[in-house]
């Protein structure tokens, strides 16, 4: 099952406001001063940033949570899970909203990620791991 991410007003500003920052960099470079540096390293900016708003995602495949954050991916044993909590921790996640679930497991492991259906991702995990305990 795949779930996306709930996006928030003020990421997609953020983050929208620097593409926007990005594309007239990338034109004051490629069309006023020809900075061939200036045009590669928006390029790759641009692409950054519209992969992390179009690809962050959350797939629940056989026994592993697959994470997706742009180009970053990482997948984590659902049997290493011990416990979820609802957070808003403001911090660098995975995630494109402040509503979060922050996942523990493995050994003083924790990552966040922010679904839009919050329950039916933990519901999920817990029909492949009824331990999971749930921290309200």
């Amino acid at each position: 099952m795949v779930f996306t991410s709930k996006k928030d007003l003020w990421m997609g500003i953020v983050i929208w406001t620097l593409i926007a920052a990005f594309i007239w960099i990338f034109y004051q470079s490629a069309f006023v001063q020809m900075n061939i540096l200036g045009i590669v390293v928006m390029i790759v900016m641009i692409y950054l940033l519209g992969t992390v708003w179009f690809k962050t995602r959350y797939k629940i495949e056989n026994n592993t949570l697959h994470i997706s954050y742009g180009l970053i991916k990482k997948a984590i044993a659902i049997q290493d899970i011990q416990s979820i909590r609802q957070t808003t921790n403001p911090f660098v996640a995975p995630s494109l909203s402040i509503h979060r679930i922050e996942i523990n497991y493995g050994t003083y492991k924790t990552i966040q990620i922010s679904p839009k259906d919050i329950p039916a991702v933990v519901g999920e995990l817990q029909k492949k791991n009824p331990y999971i305990q749930l921290d309200n």
